[in-house]
C-alpha cells in the first residue's frame, strides 16, 4: 500500500509523527487566529493553516482531528462560540488532504480550484452555523461586513451569505499560501510519507 493510501485511510494515517504533528498545527491555527481577530481585527480568520498544513503533510484524517481539537482548545480557552465552528475546520482538512492526494498541489491552475473548493465547504459548513445557532452573529470582525448587508435591507441569510462569499476567498489564499510557506520550513526527509509524496517541493 502507497504512503497517500495510508494516509487516506483512517486506520493507517495516525503515524507516530502524525500525532507529533497535531499539537504543531494547533499551535498555528491558534497564533493564526490571535493575531488576525484578535490582535488586528481583520475580516478574516486564517485560523486553519496550520489544519490545511497538516493535511498536505498527514492526509485528511489527521487534519480533521487537528481542526476539531482547535476549535475546542479555542473554545475553552478564548471563546465558547467557537467550538460549533469544528466541523468547519474538519471539513477542511477533509477537502484539503483527499485533494492534496489527487495532485491538486502539482499545479498553478490546480491549487486554484483547491482554494475555491476550500472556500465552497467553508461557506457551505459555515454558513448555517453561523445563521442558525449564532443568528449571523459570531463574535468576530465578520460581523461588521455581515451588519453592512443587514443595513442595506438584505435579510441575515442574504446578509451572511454575502461576508462569506466577500471574506471566505481572500481567507482560504491567505491559509493555503502560509501552509505552504510553513512546508517549506520542514525538510523533505522530515515530513511524513503522505507529505513527501503528495507535496511537490
Amino acid at each position: 500500500m502507497s504512503a497517500i493510501q495510508d494516509g487516506l485511510r483512517f486506520k493507517t494515517a495516525f503515524t507516530t509523527t502524525a500525532w507529533v504533528l497535531i499539537p504543531v498545527a494547533i499551535a498555528i491555527n491558534m497564533i493564526g487566529r490571535f493575531l488576525v481577530v484578535n490582535v488586528l481585527n481583520l475580516p478574516l480568520f486564517v485560523d486553519t493553516a496550520g489544519t490545511t498544513m497538516i493535511a498536505f503533510l498527514a492526509g485528511p484524517w489527521v487534519a480533521a482531528v487537528a481542526g476539531i481539537l482547535t476549535n475546542l482548545v479555542f473554545g475553552l480557552t478564548l471563546e465558547a462560540t467557537s467550538i460549533p465552528f469544528g466541523i468547519v475546520n474538519a471539513a477542511i482538512g477533509i477537502v484539503a488532504g483527499v485533494m492534496a492526494a489527487h495532485g491538486f498541489l502539482r499545479s498553478t491552475g490546480k491549487v486554484i480550484l483547491l482554494i475555491l473548493a476550500l472556500t465552497a465547504v467553508t461557506i457551505l459548513t459555515a454558513m448555517p452555523i453561523v445563521v442558525l445557532v449564532f443568528q449571523g452573529v459570531s463574535g468576530s470582525g465578520v460581523d461588521a461586513v455581515t451588519g453592512f448587508f443587514v443595513a442595506s435591507g438584505r435579510n441575515m441569510v442574504e446578509s451572511v451569505l454575502g461576508q462569506q462569499l466577500l471574506t471566505t476567498p481572500g481567507d482560504k489564499v491567505v491559509t493555503v499560501l502560509l501552509a505552504f510557506a510553513l512546508i517549506k520550513g520542514v525538510p523533505a526527509r522530515y515530513r511524513p510519507p503522505f507529505g513527501r509524496e503528495v507535496i511537490p517541493f
